[in-house]
């Protein structure tokens, strides 16, 4: 065996070694020991006695039934104005489609808790919106929109985003032979859709209706930025529970939500398999879109189109335009009357305000780095061997996308709250380093699954050939292997670092005083009653936007760069 040959053994054992350890010591030990806090008490199974205990609670029964009825309602809104939103972009011909599809494609750059202090500075009490609807009605209350009605508004706008992803792909699987010839049997275009689209449709709409059900499950910044004093979800308590340290609690409560989760993505993935098999014809040909002939049908089609297009830009808009006005202009002014880079300033210049950014910055970029290294290491050897190591590495790795993110929040907290031999009996609650912990694990399943893609995908004679020249493993990796996948590891590091940069759940559980990052400066910005905190709030958003859009253009310009196809997005 020559010297780099041992070499090669050395390393591929100590780094399998090394990810073992990290899998065992943050993933699995925090899930188990938050089983153990939800199922065990003082030695003994005390899980009844905590339902019961969390059944007593009126605000958890409060919560409980908030969050059954505003899931079911969001399933309902969402899936009315997605499949609306399709209609008009992909089967109807609508004035001005490119700049609907640009609207609506907002909630891919403009989500989570960026998007719920966006609707908040828009329609909430110090809001543009509300200002200028105070003046026209007087008698308005300045805090009409929070509670319910901002929840429900925000899920229904924000969530539509899966509709516009994966229902349009399904859309463009509909082989328009078949509506020609339902159309040439005297078929009216309400029974082509019902009788000829809607099969053909109707497993990716289940399975985009079982996603909204999950996300709006299990929703977090809408509920705690817009609800108010009156309005909480259950993962709101969740989150309370572990502030008034009864960790058992909050974790018994996040397990069973993750029960339902689970059983709710098993249930999607069964009709998104279903989908694939069903989702059209082998060889189709391609929807053209149809005028709609009656004018009065028409005139409200894009009618409907157009306000809902308002609805997705003016908060983009308001927003964007007031983090260049002076902060007295916030709650006062419909539109900014001046503008300054003052604001930007205050972020961007290292002063307080800069902190949180900085500090999510940082620790995005940890998590993302450390997060490839492991996947570009594991998922070479996981796709190219298989024994019984890889395949249970493989299981853990996707364990983080099943498994609720309060619960493995929970599970951290619970894990590392007392000295852990795993961490060389370090206490790691209340230190710098267990948030990133938490956005390495957060971001990994993403990672293996997209990057187990690109390894899958590379011909196998490059490596083949390289070798047969006498080319080593580490340098068949580094000049054949890696140039071959690195655009899809740009793409996912560039996805996962601008989702971190709004991960606002984990980071409510996890944070503390040395490392607030900036989904919490946002929502810290968005409830308080300063303009000034306000205004560097705006800021925040608006360069979280920035970031997601330039992520979009990346993937965008890869994506034509390795098809002939250009992208639909």
């Amino acid at each position: 065996m020559s010297r780099s040959t041992r070499l090669d053994h050395v390393f591929y054992w100590f780094g399998l070694i090394v990810i073992a350890w990290a899998v065992l010591t943050f993933l699995l030990v925090p899930m188990l020991a938050a089983l153990q806090a939800a199922l065990f008490r003082h030695g003994g199974l005390a899980m009844f006695d905590a339902v019961s205990e969390l059944g007593r609670s009126r605000r958890v029964r409060a919560a409980l039934w908030n969050t059954v009825w505003m899931t079911a309602a969001t399933t309902v809104t969402v899936t009315i104005v997605g499949m609306f939103q399709v209609a008009v972009l992909e089967y109807f011909r609508v004035r001005g489609s490119g700049f609907l599809k640009m609207a609506f494609s907002t909630p891919l750059v403009f989500g989570g808790v960026a998007a719920a202090a966006g609707y908040n500075f828009t329609y909430g009490p110090s809001g543009a919106i509300t200002a200028g609807l105070t003046t026209l009605f007087p008698s308005l209350p300045r805090d009409w929109f929070i509670g319910w009605l901002g929840v429900l508004f925000a899920h229904t706008f924000l969530m539509t985003s899966f509709h516009f992803l994966f229902l349009r792909a399904a859309m463009r699987r509909v082989d328009y032979s078949t509506i020609e010839a339902a159309r040439s049997m005297g078929a009216s275009e309400a029974t082509i859709l019902r009788r000829v689209v809607l099969p053909v449709i109707l497993p990716t709409v289940l399975a985009v209706t079982l996603l909204t059900l999950i996300t709006a499950m299990g929703s977090f910044a809408a509920p705690q930025v817009l609800g108010g004093r009156d309005f909480h979800m259950l993962s709101q308590m969740v989150l309370t529970l572990n502030s008034l340290r009864r960790p058992d609690m909050a974790a018994l409560l996040a397990l069973l939500m993750g029960l339902v989760l689970m059983g709710l993505i098993l249930l999607s993935q069964y009709f998104e398999a279903k989908g694939a098999y069903t989702a059209g014809a082998k060889t189709t040909t391609r929807i053209r879109l149809r005028a709609i002939r009656n004018p009065l049908a028409r005139i409200v089609v894009t009618a409907l189109a157009y306000l809902l297009a308002a609805i997705y830009l003016v908060p983009v808009a308001l927003i964007v335009l007031f983090s260049f006005a002076p902060a007295s202009s916030i709650g006062i002014d419909v539109l900014p009357s001046s503008f300054t880079l003052a604001n930007y300033a205050r972020v961007l210049g290292g002063g307080a305000a800069f902190v949180p950014f900085f500090n999510s910055m940082v620790m995005s970029s940890i998590a993302v780095a450390v997060g490839l290294a492991i996947t570009l290491f594991a998922v070479p050897i996981m796709v190219r061997k298989r024994s019984w190591l890889t395949r249970g590495l493989d299981i853990c790795f996707v364990l983080p996308w099943i498994i609720p993110t309060m619960l493995l929040a929970v599970g951290l907290i619970v894990a590392f709250d007392a000295p852990n031999p795993l961490v060389g009996n370090l206490v790691l609650l209340g230190s710098y380093w267990l948030l990133p912990i938490g956005y390495v694990i957060f971001s990994l399943p993403l990672m293996v699954r997209f990057m187990r893609s690109a390894f899958i995908g590379i011909d196998p004679a490059f490596d083949e050939a390289a070798r047969a020249m006498g080319a080593s493993r580490p340098y068949r990796f580094r000049r054949v292997v890696l140039p071959l996948v690195a655009p899809t590891a740009i793409l996912v590091a560039g996805m996962k670092f601008n989702n971190l940069l709004a991960e606002y759940p984990l980071s409510a559980f996890l944070y503390n005083v040395n490392n607030k990052p900036l989904p919490i400066a946002i929502v810290d910005g968005a409830v308080s009653a300063d303009p000034d905190q306000a205004a560097v709030s705006l800021v925040y958003v608006t360069l979280i936007m920035a970031f997601s859009l330039a992520v979009i253009l990346i993937a965008e310009r890869l994506s034509l760069g390795r098809t002939p196809e250009s992208s639909n997005l």
